[in-house]
């Protein structure tokens, strides 16, 4: 009943403390809830077995990537995605948010272990590497499938996507035949604003910012503050605003993660509340439930974390195969 009268500032007020329920005492103090249950809190799931899962987790959102781009690819641009006209985010969308809610969490914490040349360093060996490779891929697929640039082309958009700078997703010719004719590899738009993620997050943990409460309390406030602002914003910024408030959401989570506890239940409960709040906050109720769901399960390793590849290849590997198999 609060949920339905609310407002959205109301709404995340009341799924704030519904997240942080029970834990006003340290853990070692409260090693079970009401009617005996253990309890598992964010920050022990991070640090135990079971933080294992996340790789399947970011296994399975890349593949919602990859589900969700099939309907533009196989149908023409303007298609309209899965969740689309329920939600007003397509599948492919809410899984990206997903994704830099996990980064905020999961950065934020190699930011505090790191010095900031090692975190940046570190950050610049996940992306760069397997991006370079991505591209020549792409690069090969576009020409294996018509692509006819000249020379300045080619390697003006390979030097544009490599450094993040000003993607270009059309190469001349690629893909003609297709119903998203040249387009080679829509999903690298996101790299960017990652990247500005994580330097705006080594700027908040250098400065210890992130362990002071008015800044923590800015971080749990940011997501719902830039959702209502970035319709008026430039249009980049438009794009980095809800993004970040998403990542931001993460890294709240992680400082307060020995007070957030994992009840599936509860965060089954709480799906509702997405259709009433905006996108970010949407967001970090749609990451609570499936950290909830995939952190209190035994722990399943896979022999590594393949979502970026999954990510960057989704999208021109799924062009290939249109083109050789129309229709």
């Amino acid at each position: 009943l609060m949920v339905a009268s609310a407002g959205p500032s109301e709404v995340v007020v009341v799924c704030w403390h519904l997240a942080a329920h029970c834990t006003r005492a340290p853990l070692a103090t409260r090693p079970h809830c009401a009617g005996g249950l253990s309890v598992v809190t964010l920050s022990d799931a991070l640090t135990g077995d079971r933080s294992a899962n996340l790789d399947a987790l970011r296994l399975g959102l890349a593949a919602f990537v990859i589900v969700s781009h099939a309907w533009p690819i196989a149908l023409g641009p303007g298609t309209a995605e899965p969740l689309m006209a329920l939600t007003g985010h397509s599948l492919g969308g809410w899984a990206v948010g997903v994704f830099f809610f996990l980064s905020g969490l999961l950065v934020t914490a190699s930011a505090e272990r790191r010095t900031a040349l090692s975190f940046l360093g570190a950050r610049a060996r996940r992306i760069l590497p397997g991006l370079g490779v991505a591209l020549i891929a792409t690069l090969a697929l576009a020409y294996l499938c018509g692509a006819t640039p000249s020379r300045n082309e080619a390697v003006s958009w390979f030097l544009r996507a490599a450094t993040l700078a000003s993607i270009e997703h059309r190469i001349s010719g690629a893909f003609a035949g297709n119903p998203y004719a040249e387009v080679v590899n829509g999903p690298l738009w996101s790299l960017f604003h990652e990247v500005a993620a994580y330097t705006l997050c080594l700027f908040f943990v250098q400065f210890g910012f992130h362990r002071r409460k008015p800044a923590l309390l800015f971080l749990a406030l940011l997501p719902l503050g830039l959702s209502l602002v970035g319709s008026y914003l430039p249009h980049r910024l438009a794009i980095f605003a809800p993004l970040f408030g998403c990542f931001a959401a993460g890294m709240a989570a992680y400082v307060l993660g020995n007070r957030i506890v994992l009840n599936s239940p509860l965060a089954i409960g709480l799906l509702p509340v997405v259709f009433l709040v905006p996108w970010p906050v949407g967001v970090a109720v749609v990451t609570y439930a499936l950290l909830a769901l995939s952190l209190t399960v035994p722990a399943f390793r896979l022999p590594g974390d393949y979502s970026y590849g999954f990510y960057i290849y989704g999208w021109p590997v799924a062009q290939t195969v249109a083109h050789l198999v129309p229709g």
